[in-house]
């Protein structure tokens, strides 16, 4: 029986532990004592995830949401029903919901809680799960802001970095033109014109996100850097994007994730149709236009889906909150799910 007043009592909590990519030590103890005080077993891995196992069968489904945020806190307040504070859609309201699941449910599988560290950062905590001896998922449902629409894909992403070099000097001095400011645009343009950027999940979508230049106003620098966000659409690859960007100048691709999409006849994704139903919610199957853990996750089985409360539009933004009655839904669901998986897969 899910309980609202301690649905609502968990998310302020977790939400005023300002957790950002690589802080997470103090909510991740927070929430192994909750685990605890609630008589199942939790343990912190060497990547200081929260791990807790219920249940015992061959069939293994893994609920999975990420404990870090982005920068910024966020003050906590709740206001006619809406809880505010930084993570509230991504990602603490979806763990929530897992959490408060996972404590609810009574399963005839076994049933894992993986609650990650760096997700918004370079994904460790979820890279170290794909080679850690926990049992192997069967199927996983990938806590994230979706909507409680069924989320079967993300695009990819690229961390691309852009640093020029310039003999620096007097603004009205000779080589002015050998300015590294402009050398970086032209490399941001350039990366433009080769990938295009919209907004579908067959689109690149360009972003610049840093930008490292000068030290003073009357004088030309010696060295500009930019870091730009590329999303990669479904029917590209990390490796086609390193080809359509080779031989640019001053560019380079630090850090990319695949895409990934999967089966929307896998067995999460019909269990979450059915959870969805039965809770008198009409199911909405759903393209990601960001990306997720589920790409790392594919590593261990493609019968998953991301599933959670929130708005993903708040996602990041300097207003972040979401509604408590839906963290709340969502978590019944999340439990008419784990007995909808057992049923389907025992057929």
């Amino acid at each position: 029986m899910v309980n609202e007043d301690e649905v609502r009592g968990l998310l302020a909590s977790v939400l005023r532990i300002y957790s950002p990519s690589g802080g997470e030590g103090e909510v991740a103890d927070f929430i192994l004592k909750y685990l605890k005080s609630h008589g199942v077993d939790a343990w912190l891995d060497k990547a200081g995830n929260v791990i807790s196992i219920r249940g015992n069968g061959d069939r293994v489904l893994w609920l999975h949401a990420h404990m870090d945020t982005v920068p910024g806190f966020i003050e906590v307040r709740e206001d006619g029903g809406l809880v505010y504070g930084r993570g509230a859609v991504d990602d603490k309201g979806p763990l929530v919901s897992m959490v408060t699941a996972f404590l609810n449910s009574n399963p005839g599988i076994t049933l894992v809680l993986t609650l990650v560290t760096r997700e918004e950062g370079d994904s460790l905590g979820s890279l170290t799960l794909v080679n850690s001896d926990l049992p192997k998922p069967t199927g996983i449902v990938v806590g994230e802001p979706t909507n409680m629409h069924i989320a079967y894909s993300y695009r990819g992403s690229a961390k691309v970095e852009v640093k020029c070099l310039g003999h620096g000097g007097h603004t009205a001095g000779p080589g002015v033109e050998d300015n590294p400011i402009l050398k970086v645009y032209d490399a941001l343009n350039g990366i433009i014109n080769r990938l295009g950027s919209g907004q579908s999940s067959q689109s690149y979508t360009v972003t610049p996100t840093m930008v490292h230049c000068g030290d003073h106003p009357g004088k030309v620098p010696t060295e500009c850097s930019m870091v730009i966000n590329v999303r990669i659409p479904l029917n590209s690859t990390c490796v086609e994007l390193e080809r359509m960007l080779g031989g640019m100048e001053c560019v380079r691709v630090v850090d990319c994730t695949d895409p990934v999409s999967v089966s929307v006849n896998n067995p999460v994704i019909r269990a979450l149709v059915r959870a969805s139903l039965r809770n008198g919610i009409k199911p909405t199957l759903s393209r990601k236009l960001g990306t997720s853990d589920m790409a790392v996750l594919a590593k261990l089985t493609l019968n998953m889906a991301a599933y959670g409360p929130g708005d993903p539009t708040l996602s990041h933004g300097p207003v972040e909150y979401i509604n408590i009655n839906d963290v709340a839904l969502a978590s019944r669901i999340l439990i008419n799910a784990i007995e909808e998986f057992e049923l389907i897969e025992s057929r």
